[in-house]
């Protein structure tokens, strides 16, 4: 059975192209078993999905659904296979965050595939192949006598059961390659899946049901020599949702990489108060240099009520541990969460200020029903957003957010935005002496992956890039009276707290 996977282009330039580790990981585990399956990832290449279906004639075709920015190119391309009567599956994360009648509703997809894929996926060709009943594959849902049915959940399968990636399926490796905190050659790797954490504005519950998993870690340092001597990366980050949950695993790790002989940087993301200081230092010597904490509110009440479950008195000495062993610290915050006040999101900017960290970042809070946020504003009759077909969904961006379920005015969250947005891009890189050599080099990246869009598709990218740049140069100069309410300066730069 020939089986083709693909991950469609989307209309975000200003982030890095993550490799498309879900799919990759489901295409090596098909592989084990003997499937011919083919990878091609229109992110980072643009190419005629009707070329594709011809070179290849594929037996069925897997699309993932990444996030929001996907909707248009996996609309296209869906429609492409079905005009051939090639079946179509969509999986990834946002199958776990829309509702499933909307997806269907398009007419372009037979079955969709929930959480993790990679057991699902042998199943379902197996089902397929003998004939046998779609009802019996768990983790899915499909269209029967104009019925969704939807199949019971798949058990979790032990991830050390899973072979090494075989990046030799992905077409042009170093169209990756991202500039990330002084490294030139970064890619995007995981060791493990899920996380504990029960943060209700997070899928990770319904999906990972907060248990995390850990891959084999002789494979992991095995893709990663391979990535270094083969492909000539330099850095890795971490796309774990947990990278580390103590101390005892990322020494381990780091012993690991100091066995490995070879020179590279590295960052991931953890929780505050994981960590002790002997183990950052530990992983700075091993090459670790940067960090991602996702502190989300300065308020407790905030912290509280959605459940992060961090210590709040570690947060400021979490940061500055960074600064004295010399990592890279990014603080994450949200703001807009549902009934947050004024006074609330003033006390995530002055701890913002009050930290020291290298970067801090405020994206907008997202409501979505699935998750025990959403299902509690529900349930409380709040007038939440509502989403009656696909393209609905495209309004859930973190950065121009509509959705307003806080007591902050929408202007007030633009300029806070813009902001700390406006504070990171207009700054001197992490490792270089002179300004606006981090934004630079992002223009670059952006310019770089231009010619391999099209020439519609890179014109609306442009067209979107350049007016959200000045849609957030206009909010910061034009409301200085919202700046001083919360304490921003006119020159775009943070102020720390002493």
């Amino acid at each position: 059975m020939k089986v083709l996977l693909i991950m469609p282009y989307h209309t975000d330039l200003i982030h890095a192209v993550s490799l498309p580790l879900g799919i990759l990981s489901i295409a090596s585990y098909l592989e084990r078993f003997g499937y011919d399956v083919k990878l091609v990832d229109f992110s980072v290449r643009r190419e005629s999905a009707k070329k594709v279906y011809e070179d290849f004639r594929p037996d069925i075709v897997g699309l993932s659904f990444p996030s929001v920015k996907a909707i248009d190119g996996i609309v296209r391309i869906s429609k492409v296979f079905k005009k051939n009567n090639v079946p179509v599956v969509w999986g990834g994360s946002f199958i776990d965050v829309g509702e499933i009648k909307h997806f269907f509703d398009t007419g372009l997809v037979d079955v969709l595939s929930f959480c993790e894929g990679e057991a699902t996926w042998l199943d379902l060709l197996r089902t397929l192949e003998s004939g046998g009943d779609l009802a019996d594959v768990k983790g899915i849902a499909y269209k029967k006598d104009g019925d969704i049915v939807v199949t019971p959940p798949r058990e979790f399968m032990d991830p050390m059961e899973l072979p090494r990636l075989d990046f030799g399926l992905l077409k042009g490796l170093p169209d990756y390659f991202t500039y990330l905190y002084g490294s030139s050659h970064v890619l995007y790797v995981y060791l493990s899946k899920g996380c504990p954490a029960r943060c209700t504005f997070c899928v990770n519950p319904l999906c990972h049901r907060s248990i995390r998993r850990r891959r084999s870690l002789d494979d992991f340092i095995s893709e990663l020599t391979e990535l270094i001597t083969k492909y000539d990366a330099n850095g890795f980050y971490f796309g774990d949702e947990l990278a580390f949950p103590n101390d005892k695993e990322l020494y381990e790790v780091c012993d690991a990489f100091d066995g490995m002989g070879l020179d590279f940087n590295w960052g991931f993301q953890t929780r505050i108060g994981s960590l002790s200081e002997a183990a950052l230092k530990r992983a700075y010597d091993s090459g670790c240099r940067w960090i991602d904490y996702g502190v989300e509110s300065g308020s407790r009440e905030i912290l509280r009520e959605v459940k992060k479950g961090i210590p709040y008195d570690r947060i400021v000495p979490d940061f500055a541990v960074c600064s004295r062993v010399g990592l890279i610290s990014i603080a994450n915050f949200i703001i807009g969460f549902p009934g947050e006040s004024e006074d609330q999101v003033k006390e995530s900017i002055n701890l913002a200020k009050s930290l020291e960290s290298t970067q801090n970042t405020f994206t907008r809070y997202i409501f979505g029903s699935k998750t025990e946020a959403g299902r509690e504003l529900i349930r409380k009759g709040a007038d939440v957003p509502q989403f009656n077909k696909l393209n609905d969904y495209k309004a859930m961006d973190f950065f121009k957010n509509r959705q307003q379920l806080s007591h902050i005015p929408q202007k007030d969250l633009d300029v806070i935005q813009a902001f700390f947005l406006m504070s990171a891009i207009f700054r001197k890189d992490y490792h270089e002496s002179r300004s606006y050599d981090l934004f630079i080099k992002s223009i670059l990246t952006v310019a770089k992956r231009l010619p391999r869009m099209g020439f519609v598709c890179a014109v609306k990218a442009l067209y979107e890039i350049s007016t959200d740049f000045a849609r957030m140069g206009f909010d910061l100069v034009l409301h200085p009276g919202i700046r001083k309410k919360y304490g921003l300066s006119a020159d775009g730069t943070e102020e720390k707290k002493g």
